[in-house]
């Protein structure tokens, strides 16, 4: 549930149109965000390439061994995309699909195309707190098809093993790497403010927290982005039909005659951000603010875990501490005004 919503003075309680308002809603959320912020920004910079002869990404075909041992990793819930299809059913056939599911996905990379049936995702409004007719109150809870998140588990380990074989990836960062955490974060802030103190600085942190960050990415500029660290040819082809043009549809659970129904929303295309509940979308996240700290470490040490960042300086004297983290934050700012962020 939601069963009534307050539109522009108006009380809507017809299920079906308040699955399509909150679907409107849901879907606007990152634009409003950035509008708010003063952040929309129609001649965003192409990004800076900073790596060169980088060898292209080639999306190797996989095997039915590898669909397999992909589906073996996921839990046996029951919860399911637009298809109906769960991961509990999915692992409980995975002998009679890996065939036709090994052939969609070298399909797929051959081709430089995601399927268009796998990018529909089914939103549930969860309410969060406060008035449950304002629909600013829900938060999207977006559940991806089964099969998507396969062939983007497959998709994931040949990205990052062309990522760790190059070097690519901001030694920063915490977030979704192999070997670090939210703890390796902790330890390495708390070992900052310790070499400062020891060496008799005053140790100073500032801390960002990014509105909406995963929903606001601008497409053309991850692409870029993803074009500098050596995602081109068919693997960048793949990666704009997987990111553009996605579409989902609200559902909403009501009361009718003592029964439980369901009613689903109009589709809806999205034209931001990195899918919600997607095998991808945090590391896509991490790559399109990669260069986050070669912007700002000529002023202070970033630290990040996902979009949570820390700026990290120090120094014996507080004015230019205060000069500094301006300097820092100012820079901060830019870079999120050049990339919608």
């Amino acid at each position: 549930l939601p069963t009534t919503l307050h539109l522009e003075g108006q009380e809507v309680n017809e299920p079906a149109a308040v699955a399509n308002h909150l679907n409107d809603h849901f879907v606007m959320i990152a634009d409003n965000t950035l509008k708010q912020n003063g952040q929309i920004n129609t001649t965003l910079p192409v990004p800076q390439n900073q790596h060169h002869n980088i060898p292209s990404l080639f999306l190797h075909p996989t095997t039915e061994q590898e669909v397999i041992s992909v589906i073996n990793t996921f839990k046996a819930k029951p919860s399911a995309g637009v298809d109906g299809i769960s991961a509990k059913i999915v692992k409980a056939c995975k002998e009679q699909i890996q065939l036709p599911l090994t052939d969609i996905a070298n399909k797929s990379f051959a081709q430089g195309k995601f399927p268009e049936l796998l990018k529909v995702a089914k939103v549930y409004p969860k309410f969060k707190k406060g008035d449950a007719t304002d629909a600013n109150n829900y938060r999207p809870i977006s559940l991806i098809s089964t099969f998507s998140k396969v062939i983007e588990k497959l998709v994931l380990t040949r990205l990052l093993q062309h990522l760790y074989q190059h070097n690519l990836l901001n030694n920063k960062q915490h977030g979704f790497m192999a070997g670090k955490s939210t703890s390796t974060a902790i330890v390495d802030l708390v070992e900052t403010i310790i070499d400062h103190l020891e060496s008799d600085n005053i140790p100073m942190a500032i801390l960002l927290d990014y509105s909406k960050a995963f929903d606001c990415l601008d497409h053309n500029q991850l692409l870029g982005k993803l074009k500098n660290l050596g995602i081109e040819g068919k693997a960048a082809d793949w990666f704009e039909s997987y990111l553009l043009n996605r579409k989902q549809i609200v559902e909403i659970k009501h009361m009718d005659k003592g029964t439980i129904q369901s009613v689903k929303s109009k589709t809806q295309t999205t034209t931001r951000g990195v899918p919600q509940g997607s095998v991808l979308g945090p590391v896509l996240f991490i790559l399109f603010t990669n260069d986050f700290s070669s912007c700002v470490q000529i002023h202070c040490t970033p630290l990040m875990y996902a979009d949570d960042t820390v700026l990290r300086l120090g120094n014996k004297n507080p004015n230019i501490i205060a000069t500094t983290a301006t300097t820092a934050l100012n820079t901060a700012i830019n870079y999120c005004k050049q990339n919608s962020l």
